[in-house]
């Protein structure tokens, strides 16, 4: 397969934070339009290979493609219209009256720029990801003031809302309820289906990842150490519980 057909090509690249490695010598390979998830406990460097993928974080050594773009001072502005990300919170003060609406419509930021007045293709767009999202009814409520199932939704209509080709995913069921976190694993099927994306969620639920992902990769200690199949990954999880 060709550099061309993967949407994330990392080759051999190595992180630190203070001095401390967290990803050495790491690769990963996702091919476009595959729903991966990469399970790990915290402390693993999940969040830091997303923030790689963002341009977040510089590596020291090796190479990063997204969408075929090189991840370099002309590269991340590209990168940056192509990926989404939803963090593993996206906190608002209560007190703050910043509509569910008005949350989504920050996703369309990149896109028109900071000091431009809302058109009406971005607000098409936020209305598309509101009601692919099941959240247009949740439009004019104050965000701070809407339950966490609410908010996680609203969340990933504001990365939609972006048009992505990627969606890059942290900890999505976070601190959710079951039901939410039911809903939320339909969801994001769902979307990466109809949108036709390229998504990557990392993550140490289980069940998140074998009830939504095609493939998920196991990670431990800066290291890919294996991957599994959806059905093989949870029978082995369980079987770890209970050994």
């Amino acid at each position: 397969m060709g550099n061309d057909a993967y949407s994330i090509l990392i080759k051999d690249i190595c992180t630190a934070y203070h001095g401390l490695p967290v990803l050495e010598s790491f690769s990963l390979q996702v091919p476009e339009g595959e729903l991966l998830g990469v399970f790990g406990p915290n402390g693993t460097g999940k969040s830091t290979l997303i923030k790689v993928c963002l341009g977040l974080v510089p590596v020291a050594s090796g190479e990063v493609r997204i969408s075929g773009y090189r991840m370099s001072r002309e590269g991340i502005s590209f990168i940056r219209k192509l990926t989404a990300y939803v963090p593993q919170s996206f906190d608002v003060d209560r007190r703050m009256p910043v509509t569910a609406g008005e949350v989504v419509m920050m996703g369309r930021f990149g896109r028109m720029g900071l000091f431009n007045r809302i058109g009406p293709g971005d607000q098409a767009a936020a209305d598309d990801a509101l009601n692919m999202l099941g959240v247009k009814h949740l439009a004019g409520r104050t965000f701070g003031r809407l339950s966490g199932g609410e908010k996680q939704r609203v969340i990933v209509a504001r990365a939609l809302a972006q048009e992505p080709k990627i969606l890059l995913m942290d900890e999505p069921t976070n601190s959710l309820d079951w039901e939410s976190k039911k809903r939320i694993c339909s969801l994001i099927r769902e979307v990466h289906v109809e949108r036709k994306l390229t998504t990557l969620i990392v993550s140490h639920d289980i069940d998140l990842l074998a009830d939504t992902c095609d493939r998920i990769m196991l990670m431990e200690r800066g290291h890919i150490i294996g991957a599994r199949d959806p059905s093989e990954f949870r029978h082995c999880c369980r079987g770890q519980r209970h050994s």
